[in-house]
């Protein structure tokens, strides 16, 4: 009669250890489903970036400054840079490649936005951010203005 109650218990802890073990698995393939389809939810794509210039930044026209630079906030999420790019005087630079670089991913990534007649720009980022972000903003010039390098650190989401 004893064995009989050891063999009884005995089978029940088997039954539940294959249980519980059975759950874990379950919840680490639903783990990483979830992960696979956040990571290609985020996925970069390659033609969100371009390569910088290799002409020097312009030293001869009308001195130009990044004005109001500042993040995009959508849905309160940061995801990107926007501002003014004019003269001294409040003149807005129309039709400027303004060019924005940043670290992501491993690497330094550029992506440019256009002017308008405003001298407003708008970049979007493939990516949010919390803290602070080192951002360089770069305007190389034209025959009418110089160009202009400033360096930006833009606030992101608060935790």
């Amino acid at each position: 009669m004893l064995t009989n109650q050891v063999e009884a218990k005995t089978g029940r802890v088997n039954k539940q250890t294959i249980l519980i073990g059975v759950v874990i698995a379950i919840l680490v393939v639903l783990t990483a489903f979830t992960m696979v389809t956040v990571s290609r939810t985020f996925e970069v794509r390659p033609s969100d970036f371009v390569t910088l210039p290799t002409t020097s930044i312009s030293k001869t026209g009308e001195v130009v400054t990044f004005n109001s630079v500042s993040t995009i906030v959508q849905n309160n999420l940061a995801n990107g840079v926007q501002g003014y790019l004019e003269t001294p005087s409040g003149q807005p630079v129309v039709g400027a490649n303004v060019y924005a670089e940043y670290y992501f991913e491993g690497a330094y990534r550029t992506q440019v936005g256009v002017t308008d007649s405003n001298g407003f720009f708008q970049i979007h980022f493939p990516m949010n951010w919390t803290g602070w972000l080192p951002l360089t903003m770069a305007y190389f010039g034209d025959s009418q203005h110089q160009g202009v390098q400033q360096i930006f650190s833009l606030p992101g989401e608060s935790l």
